[in-house]
């Protein structure tokens, strides 16, 4: 009986060998569509050869440096910043009220102008401009010219207190009846300085007279008279150094070449009320 048993078993074993789709029972699951079993790459035998050229996965190149970026564009300057100077320059209500009211109390011929601006530079400019045809009445400006009503105010002042008087003391005693004017308002840097600083003329501030012209006819220009020794001298000596009580900057001949033709005139303000006149 043992002999059979041991017959059976070896018969047995045999069949579950050669029976078709059957796995041993030690082999692992297979694996879930959605979970693929991680590929682990098999060492290749140092004498094996390598895998034909058409089957070999392409060996990523490896990154170029990037190109370096073009030139940029030459930045813009920053924006200004802080207000234009014409606006630091604008009168209250009050204060522009008062000074129309003194200047129609001297008597002058003016009448009120839009805000002058300038398109190519933000601080030229008055907000309130008053166009000056007559400083006094019978002292014209031909033309007229437009500035700030605390320069027309200076100016009517000055010429009614020392001009007038002065042409009174001319052979003959003439009457002023006119200021030939140079400049008035313009949007331009300062004479000599190569445009680090724009001029008086840029926020109305200043008024450049080139002659003064007299009832008889005669007319007194601006230039250079040093030491001539004749009324007209004495005259142009008297404008000139009285305006220095009314404005804060008097140029005229001998200050610099540019001012040999015409009295430069403005109301800049400084520290201290420092005044210059040259």
């Amino acid at each position: 009986m043992r002999g059979l048993a041991s017959v059976l078993a070896l018969v047995l074993a045999a069949t579950l060998m050669v029976l078709p789709g059957q796995a041993p029972a030690q082999d692992a699951p297979t694996p879930r569509p959605d979970h693929p079993a991680e590929e682990r790459p098999v060492p290749r035998p140092e004498n094996e050869a390598a895998p034909p050229e058409g089957d070999a996965k392409p060996t990523p190149e490896p990154a170029s440096p990037a190109e370096p970026p073009e030139d940029p564009a030459e930045p813009e300057a920053p924006a200004p910043t802080g207000l234009p100077v014409h606006t630091t320059l604008r009168e209250s209500d009050f204060d522009y009220s008062a000074c129309l009211l003194e200047l129609t109390l001297l008597g002058a011929d003016y009448s009120e102008a839009p805000p002058i601006l300038d398109p190519d530079q933000r601080d030229c400019g008055i907000d309130r401009p008053i166009l000056l045809r007559q400083a006094l009445p019978g002292i014209e400006i031909p033309g007229g010219a437009p500035m700030r009503c605390d320069l027309a105010r200076h100016l009517a002042h000055w010429l009614r207190d020392f001009v007038r008087p002065a042409a009174a003391l001319l052979p003959g005693q003439p009457r002023l009846v006119a200021l030939e004017p140079g400049s008035t308002y313009q949007c331009r840097s300062t004479v000599g300085n190569e445009g680090e600083n724009l001029s008086e003329h840029a926020f109305g501030n200043a008024f450049d007279i080139a002659a003064f012209r007299f009832d008889d006819g005669t007319r007194i220009a601006v230039e250079p008279r040093q030491d001539s020794g004749d009324l007209h001298e004495a005259f142009q000596s008297a404008a000139r150094g009285t305006a220095c009580l009314h404005f804060t900057t008097v140029l005229g001949p001998g200050a610099n070449a540019a001012h040999d033709d015409h009295l430069h005139l403005d109301i800049k303000a400084r520290r201290g009320d420092f005044r210059l006149c040259q």
